[in-house]
């Protein structure tokens, strides 16, 4: 996901405080705590704001898809958070505290075995579906083999469930997935695993997991989303059109600890591709949020206009050039390492109106595993690059006009970014030509192997605060025919030996620096070509209680928080 955020570097959070300061806005939102209570800076939100009403938004692009088993991207985390609960769920809140697992629809947090391979839950009791529907606890069950079955992005964070593998190889939807048990009566779940996940029990806080009824199609349900457990239900969803959320009264009832029963009567979002508009509708109040930060050349207007409602904040998160191993002329280390030592960090930087760090590593400065790549072999990530020495590889490679298609979609950054970095390949000797498809469906595109992406566009926002979720996208496992999340096919013997192994240690401060080699060889290896790590914004109309806006550390601003005036 795009796919966090507080513990960052100084680096980061010294360029957050300084952008901050210039904004002449240096507000510090409040902060939820168990049981949807907040902290003193929301309370005088709820003592201020109402409860009820519509806000309005704009997202840049739909979301990937409205379908909680195959949705991967932040517009749609962004959404369906509030809508589809999972058996454990993070609390509603910004920082450490937010990135801190609690139970959801589950009565508690697993009991784990000591060899780590089961895991057993409990339903709570009385739990209905926004539709009425009585939740049971074998619905968990076919929400997995929905994930599976579909052949989800996030189909690998549950492979390790023993009977996975073989339940997708037999092709058979209503088939049997051995290691999960389920009693409809007691509502007990217990989940065997074939090998230890030091992390799978975030896997159980993905919104892949997110509970829907045992009677929801297998296929894509984006046009017709199922109901859920949550706060909100999807009422509306028309995919590049936009969709609409209600409050489900209901949810109340059931008093989740540290979930919010959300103020809102109605969340409506439109889907408006002219980020111009965007920016100008909600500085005039003519809508209410975005979720994507205004333009690079409106930064310093929206700061003048906005005071008191627009705010940088840091995320968990890398931007990267994938380099595709299966295709030529990526194929050849000398190839991928020449993009790295081309790629100028600080005209990227420029792109994104300072809204990014440059970095030389793939894992992102907040994230347990992180160790500083020093000195990066490609060069100071904020001195100018090496264009001699990229020119030099692609010659010993022999790729000098080589055909390279570089792929990015329509909205900003990954425009311009995909423009600069196929003129930075052809500058090099390669003759490549960006291509620009809509963004609703770009990651499903380039991650279908049958399009064969050589290079192009990619990020990544954690989905859960453990460095396994950025590993995973450079582990040869993770690859698959279609929502393929490793992009660049990397399948390397002795990095996929060091993941793995540190995703089965429970011990993440052990495992850390089994992730840190693989982060270094995968960066030494080329194998990506890592450029930054970003900063996203809050933006709101005056209709907005500001300190009602609250960036979670996995799924950025939280509806289920927002409130009106």
């Amino acid at each position: 996901m795009r796919t966090i955020r507080r513990a960052l570097l100084a680096l980061l959070l010294v360029a957050a405080s300084a952008f901050v300061v210039a904004c002449g806005d240096d507000d510090d939102g409040g902060a939820t705590t168990a049981g949807g209570s907040t902290s003193a800076a929301t309370d005088a939100a709820t003592e201020t704001g109402q409860t009820g009403g519509t806000l309005t938004g704009y997202y840049t692009s739909s979301p990937d898809y409205m379908d909680p088993a195959l949705t991967y991207t932040v517009e749609g985390w962004n959404a369906q958070w509030v809508v589809y609960t999972p058996l454990l769920t993070y609390r509603h809140t910004e920082g450490a505290e937010g990135a801190e697992l609690i139970p959801g629809l589950a009565e508690d947090l697993p009991e784990i075995s000591e060899d780590g391979l089961t895991y057993k839950l409990k339903l709570r009791d009385g739990l209905k579906f926004s539709d009425g529907t009585p939740v049971k606890a074998s619905d968990f069950e076919h929400t997995i083999k929905r994930v599976l079955n579909l052949e989800s992005g996030g189909s690998a964070f549950y492979l390790p469930i023993v009977g996975a593998e073989e339940y997708l190889k037999a092709g058979k939807p209503k088939g049997d997935i051995e290691g999960i048990e389920t009693d409809d009566e007691t509502g007990e779940i217990t989940i065997r695993l074939k090998e230890r996940v030091g992390s799978f029990d975030y896997a159980l806080a993905m919104n892949f997991a997110g509970l829907v009824p045992s009677d929801t199609p297998f296929r894509n349900m984006t046009r017709n989303p199922p109901p859920g457990v949550g706060p909100y239900k999807i009422t509306r969803s028309v995919p590049n059109r936009g969709f609409t959320l209600e409050k489900v009264p209901e949810f109340a009832d059931y008093g989740i600890d540290g979930v919010p029963t959300g103020h809102l009567d109605t969340i409506d979002i439109t889907i408006v591709k002219n980020q111009q508009r965007q920016t100008d509708d909600v500085i005039n109040n003519k809508v209410d949020y975005l979720i994507d930060p205004p333009p690079a050349d409106r930064l310093r207007e929206v700061q003048d206009k906005a005071k008191g409602r627009f705010e940088p904040y840091v995320t968990n998160s890398t931007y990267y050039v994938f380099m595709n191993t299966r295709e030529k002329p990526f194929d050849d280390e000398r190839v991928r390492q020449a993009v790295n030592y081309a790629i100028d960090k600080r005209a990227m930087q420029r792109i994104f109106g300072g809204l990014l760090a440059p970095s030389c590593n793939f894992l992102p400065p907040g994230m347990k595993g992180y160790e500083k790549i020093e000195p990066c072999p490609y060069g100071d990530p904020t001195a100018e690059p090496d264009v001699e020495k990229a020119r030099q590889l692609i010659q010993e490679a022999g790729a000098e006009g080589a055909s390279v298609t570089v792929w990015g979609n329509d909205e900003d950054p990954s425009k311009p970014v995909t423009e600069y970095v196929a003129d930075v390949m052809s500058q090099i000797g390669l003759n490549a030509k960006p291509r620009i498809v809509e963004a609703s469906v770009y990651f499903q595109t380039i991650g279908n192997q049958k399009t064969k992406a050589q290079a192009g566009f990619a990020n990544w926002f954690q989905d859960f605060p453990h460095p396994a979720n950025f590993m995973f996208l450079i582990n040869g496992a993770s690859i698959q025919e279609t929502n393929n999340q490793n992009f660049g096919n990397v399948d390397d013997p002795e990095i996929n030996d060091l993941i793995d192994g540190a995703d089965a240690n429970p011990d993440l401060d052990e495992a850390a620096p089994d992730y840190a080699k693989a982060d270094r060889l995968a960066v030494e290896r080329a194998y990506v070509a890592p450029y930054g790590n970003r900063q996203l914004t809050k933006l709101v109309s005056d209709r907005v209680v500001w300190d009602s806006v609250i960036a979670h550390p996995v799924y950025e601003v939280d509806f289920s928080l927002l409130q009106l005036k």
